[in-house]
């Protein structure tokens, strides 16, 4: 069972026996709602629905259904074939700009930059992933050495490391 399948689960238990004691008039459409953490306007198309359908009627019907928003498959494997074909190598985000300016692709860089035969190229060329290491590796070197003498100051090293202790 999966977890949305429990939850739902969990609410309708927990509806059932909110909506009997509220027909038993144990309290008011708003104190159930409340308890619910739902607003009356819900809860009044719960009950709603809860005696037409029965508990069906509480099921979540978006479960089980892929989003609107979601790339048609279709539409994604005509990308993937774009980019094998006519842009390969290309950045994600030059990518993606061609496909918006040239393919009417209106989805989202995220998505474009999140495509497995993309993974690792979001906005970098090749030039620039190798430059970017070697200024990376170079910034660790710079913060090990100041690293040093921090400790160096701090712990009040021999006289001549103290020298490099003036930071101001």
């Amino acid at each position: 069972m999966r977890r949305t399948e429990a939850h739902q689960g969990v609410r309708m238990i927990k509806f059932s026996s909110i909506l009997s004691r509220y027909e038993a008039a144990e309290f008011s459409q708003a104190e159930a709602a409340e308890l619910l953490g739902i607003g009356e306007r819900t809860f009044r198309r719960w009950r709603q629905r809860f005696e037409d359908e029965g508990e069906a009627g509480l099921l979540d019907r978006r479960l089980g259904k892929a989003s609107g928003k979601r790339v048609p498959s279709d539409r994604s494997e005509e990308v993937e074939a774009l980019y094998r074909t006519r842009y390969a190598g290309f950045t994600a985000k030059h990518f993606h700009e061609h496909l918006v300016k040239e393919h009417n692709f209106s989805w989202g860089y995220t998505w474009t930059k999140d495509l497995p035969l993309l993974e690792g190229f979001a906005g970098e060329s090749e030039a620039s992933r190798g430059s970017s290491a070697q200024a990376r590796a170079a910034s660790a070197s710079w913060h090990d050495a100041a690293s040093r003498r921090l400790d160096a100051c701090v712990a009040g090293g021999p006289a001549g490391a103290r020298s490099d202790c003036d930071f101001g």
